[in-house]
């Protein structure tokens, strides 16, 4: 499917956006830009060509005003369809001259499988719009009378839909005429030309005009000669459009920004009536007329059954440019909010202010040492790696404090040792600011905290965004929507709150850190009377649900522009989550009714999902990503292919309860049953898990690494030796305390311990 989007994007000159639907023909949405084709199955590459070819021309060029005018005039349809295919794959050849052996290789196979129902038939006794039909799709051997060869000459002259039209009225009028000179064909007994006789062609002289006629027509490869001049005002490739199509042109400078929900499933046909170009080839309803192409009617029949209608439908959506200005809430915003809303609390009781401000002041404090003691082993560690990873050279120069073994030593050069140059890191990380984070809060700051406090001493550059889709319901966003969306892209909901930069001062950062301590705190709140009564958060910062693939779209552009900013040569881009996200239901959709632009929603729906990052072309189906969370592995796939050297990844706390355990569902869900032989297998990782404060699960849910974790209230921040007042110890107790000591340092931090891991 992919070579037959590039196919007719080539073919329409244009960046169009081709998919596969679930429809008996092609259609071409005006408005949109959107081509739509069938889902073809068992079929052959120059088949699979040919009507893509054959599609497309029809999609492109025939206009829908055509069909309705056949109806009115009471035309075989299948006449006029038969002439249209003459015209518009004589565009499709003259514009593009490979078709040409496309054409000819599709049809001889579709001739041999019968897809005309000619096998075992005499083409003489087949009518002249049969004729006709079968010498343009490449039956060999088609006879013709000379009066019947100004037929077959007029049908190549067509340039206009109007002109086929025209020239299907004229040829039925002459067939009727001449019915006693027609062929009749075996299978049209129930038609009401029982008056045709045998027909008197294929003599020698009808076989050689026909030769020398086509031979005008095409040449030795089947090329169609371009027998007008390009001065005429005329170009059989791109037929003149109609007026409706104009209108429609003129009508898409007019837009109305309607965010209502589209009533597109109880009044699709009459809302996109004005913008669809539906294919000719469809077939129709050729009801009471006397004229009908037999071989037409047999390959509408034939190509239904190509459709493979167990495949499903596909639906397809468009990766949205953010805007991220409309997305992110900048951080001075957010304290300003704090700031307005806590102040006031305060006012009528300061207990709950001193009380958690106290808590964070212990917590920074306690933290202190552990965090110099990880920068030192960072430093180390990174050393390490720089050194293991360090060349040694000749530099050419002799070494004169070596020139004194020269009888039994070759090498007197000075030698250099070169150190793999360091690149410079960059963290953004993407906090869960949903409610079931609410019982981990406090635990999860304080370990957000020493990242912060880390990254500080170490000088990473450091975004932290909580991505909420609250910000903007509250703040009443008077267009429904995070930005403006084009046609097709995926509809987001969600804020990113810059919670904390690098390029924050020192008291704005302290002052962050203790309105997000206060927010945290009034779920564990037990004392109110000791404590004071915990403050309610600010309604546009309340927590809410999980927009985690939003906010994944929103990476796609973020990243990039941070790298770019911070000038950092190595991404980290750290999601830290306790639950999966809440699926994308909605495109945004570009309509047009009553000659009006409107746009709305419009839903997914059931069957294969497609997602495009129009920017860069890369798709992602959900056939190749299972379970529930497909929708946000099939994003990362997409975020990664725009990043490939990004570090993406996952801090999964999954630990519930006051303990903060983690159970079986949870290390399932992340680890899958891949590889698993049994129950016991998957409860010794849950052990594994809370043992050590974390499992490292590579490739999970469709980051590059996910970090298991329990949950962060589980945590103590005690790194002092456990020693007592006036007790003697020895040096292997000393040594046992000092390095207990030292692992409580890591254990106790395991976000940090695993992302000084990651970096150094």
């Amino acid at each position: 499917m992919k070579d037959l989007s590039l196919l007719a994007k080539l073919l329409a000159e244009e960046d169009i956006h081709v998919v596969h639907r679930q429809q008996p023909t092609a259609m071409f949405d005006v408005l949109n830009r959107e081509l739509s084709l069938p889902i073809w199955k068992d079929m052959s590459k120059n088949i699979q060509d040919l009507m893509t070819l054959h599609e497309v021309g029809h999609a492109l060029w025939t206009p829908l005003e055509m069909m309705d005018k056949v109806k009115e005039q009471k035309i075989s349809f299948s006449v006029v369809n038969v002439l249209e295919d003459v015209r518009i794959e004589k565009a499709v050849q003259l514009k593009y001259k490979g078709a040409v052996k496309i054409f000819n290789k599709g049809y001889q196979e579709l001739i041999h499988s019968n897809f005309f129902e000619t096998v075992g038939k005499e083409i003489e006794n087949y009518n002249l719009i049969d004729r006709i039909n079968l010498h343009y799709k490449h039956h060999t051997d088609v006879p013709f009378s000379n009066d019947e060869m100004v037929w077959v000459k007029k049908a190549n002259e067509t340039i206009t839909s109007d002109d086929v039209i025209e020239l299907a009225k004229e040829l039925i009028k002459f067939i009727e005429e001449n019915k006693d000179s027609q062929g009749k064909d075996t299978d049209t007994d129930d038609l009401e030309m029982v008056d045709m006789g045998q027909s008197s062609m294929g003599n020698d002289s009808g076989q050689d005009k026909n030769s020398e006629e086509e031979s005008e027509e095409y040449g030795d490869n089947g090329n169609i000669s371009d027998s007008k001049s390009e001065d005429e005002g005329s170009n059989p490739s791109a037929p003149a459009k109609s007026e409706d199509e104009d209108s429609e042109e003129t009508d898409e400078e007019t837009s109305s920004n309607g965010s209502e929900k589209s009533d597109e499933d109880s009044d699709g046909e009459s809302e996109t009536k004005d913008v669809t170009v539906e294919s000719a080839s469809k077939g129709g309803d050729d009801g009471d007329a006397n004229i009908v192409a037999t071989t037409d009617n047999a390959s509408v029949k034939s190509t239904e059954n190509m459709l493979d209608k167990d495949a499903g439908n596909y639906q397809y959506s468009n990766i949205p440019s953010v805007d991220l200005k409309k997305v992110i809430v900048p951080t001075k915003e957010i304290l300003d909010i704090f700031k307005n809303h806590y102040l006031n609390e305060k006012k009528h009781d300061d207990k709950y202010w001193n009380k958690t401000l106290n808590e964070l002041n212990k917590t920074k404090t306690d933290s202190k040492k552990a965090v110099s003691y990880m920068v030192k082993e960072f430093e180390m560690k990174k050393s390490a790696d720089a050194y293991a990873r360090a060349t040694t050279s000749k530099t050419g120069t002799l070494d004169m404090g070596q020139l004194h073994t020269y009888k039994y030593n070759d090498d007197l050069f000075a030698k250099v040792t070169t150190l793999p140059g360091a690149k410079n890191h960059g963290l953004v990380l993407f906090l869960d600011w949903s409610g079931s984070m609410a019982h981990n809060l406090v635990g999860t700051m304080n370990q957000l905290y020493n990242i912060i406090w880390f990254c500080n001493r170490v000088n990473i550059p450091f975004e932290v965004y909580g991505f909420s889709n609250v910000f903007n319901r509250k703040m009443g966003n008077k267009s429904g929507y995070a930005q403006n969306f084009k046609s097709g892209d995926l509809v987001l909901n969600v804020s990113l709150l810059n919670l904390f930069s690098s390029k924050m001062k020192t008291q704005e950062q302290n002052d962050m850190m203790h309105y997000l301590y206060m927010l945290a705190s009034r779920w564990g709140c037990r004392n109110w009377r000791t404590d004071g009564y915990p403050y309610q958060e600010p309604s546009m910062l309340a927590l809410g649900s999980t927009p985690l693939n939003d906010t994944i779209i929103c990476a796609m552009d973020l990243i990039p522009q941070f790298k770019k900013t911070a000038g950092v040569q190595k991404m980290h881009t750290v999601f830290l989550t306790d639950g999966a996200s809440n699926s994308i239901h909605d495109r945004f959709h570009v309509y047009k009714r009553d000659g009006q632009i409107n746009n709305g929603q419009q839903g997914i729906g059931y069957g294969t999902q497609i997602f495009t990052d129009v920017k860069s072309g890369n798709k992602v189906s959900s056939k190749d990503y299972k379970g529930y969370s497909c929708q946000t592995k099939m994003l990362l796939a997409l975020l990664k292919k725009k990043m490939p050297d990004t570090n993406i990844v996952n801090f999964f706390v999954a630990g519930s309860g006051r303990k903060g355990t983690v159970n079986y569902n949870a290390v399932r869900d992340v680890v899958g049953w891949d590889g698993m032989q049994s129950y016991r297998e998957m409860m010794n990782l849950v052990k594994k898990c809370n043992k050590e404060n974390v499992l490292i699960v590579p490739k999970g849910q469709g980051f590059d690494v996910t970090y298991i974790l329990p949950g962060p209230n589980k945590f103590e921040m005690n790194t002092e030796l456990d020693l007592e007042d006036g007790v003697t110890y020895n040096k292997g107790q000393l040594k046992r305390a000092f390095g207990k000591m030292s692992n409580g340092k890591t254990a106790n931090r395991p976000l940090l311990n695993n992302f000084i891991k990651m970096v150094a």
